[in-house]
């Protein structure tokens, strides 16, 4: 595969945090950005478009979004995607002194693609985002009547739960409550999770990009296989469990590495709950 030409770059882009949603707060903030442009090619490409169409790469190294903004509005402009995607990384402007916001590294690939590359310490920034933005309740009209699609996804979750339980029971974290509540951040916010001791391996990763693409395709209109996202979920958590150790030595010689595992634990919890509710109305068993 050939690879795109770097054009040119700019360092930071600052982006408020207003969701939990990477992929739709960059969509969100393009569009704001737009408005500096030219007004009549704005005004068609908004007319006949839905939303900026922005796609998650899948690198295995960095959280990076790519936008296909320059080819959606050639269509409506005599100008070449380059120029305007050149014009659009012109007029890009930070979002002045955020309380707490994401930093990009925003580049221009060669024919027209704008790329957008979180850095390491926002992403510190959004994990700890997960205890002040609840993710929002929805109705859904279609339920699973297959129990047997569901057992991997209440086994894992009930993993979670037995996992917390004995953090708190440690010292390592303290718990709301032990029934876990539905739509509840289940750690008390008196006791911060130090997100900077992870170690970013591999299997950490891993699950942390799982769960932004499960935010993210959850807050499409457009994917809502809350089933699959669940399962792919449940997969990696049950490998970052396998080859992250939390407790035992990892706890003694090392409390805050297990603090920050134990803070993905948490935010994988409130979200199985969240894809469960969403399927069978129900909270899932906490104990199995």
């Amino acid at each position: 595969m050939t690879k795109n030409r770097i054009i040119k770059s700019i360092y930071p882009l600052t982006i408020r945090i207003t969701n939990l949603s990477i992929q739709q707060q960059l969509q969100q903030f393009l569009l704001t950005q737009l408005l500096n442009l030219d007004s009549s090619i704005v005004t068609d490409f908004l007319s006949h478009n839905p939303s900026i169409s922005i796609y998650r790469l899948s690198h295995l190294d960095s959280i990076a979004y790519r936008c296909a903004i320059a080819f959606q509005l050639s269509s409506h402009s005599p100008l070449s995607p380059l120029t305007l995607a050149d014009s659009i990384l012109n007029i890009l402007q930070p979002q002045p002194n955020p309380p707490e916001a994401l930093n990009f590294t925003v580049t221009l690939l060669d024919p027209g693609w704008l790329e957008f590359t979180l850095c390491d310490r926002s992403l510190s920034i959004w994990l700890d985002s997960w205890s002040s933005f609840t993710y929002p309740r929805k109705r859904f009209t279609s339920k699973s009547t297959n129990h047997d699609n569901l057992w991997p996804i209440e086994y894992t979750y009930a993993r979670c739960c037995r996992l917390l339980r004995l953090g708190d029971k440690e010292g390592l974290i303290k718990l709301k409550s032990e029934f876990f509540e539905p739509y509840q951040w289940s750690l008390s916010t008196s006791q911060g999770i130090p997100w900077f001791s992870l170690d970013l391996n591999q299997f950490e990763f891993s699950l942390i990009s799982q769960i932004i693409t499960t935010v993210d395709r959850l807050e499409n209109e457009t994917n809502r296989n809350e089933i699959k996202l669940a399962l792919a979920l449940c997969e990696i958590f049950l490998t970052f469990e396998r080859y992250c150790r939390i407790f035992g030595a990892t706890s003694l010689n090392n409390p805050q590495l297990s603090q920050g595992r134990l803070g993905l634990v948490a935010i994988t919890q409130i979200l199985l709950q969240r894809l469960w509710l969403s399927q069978r109305g129900q909270p899932p068993r906490h104990r199995l």
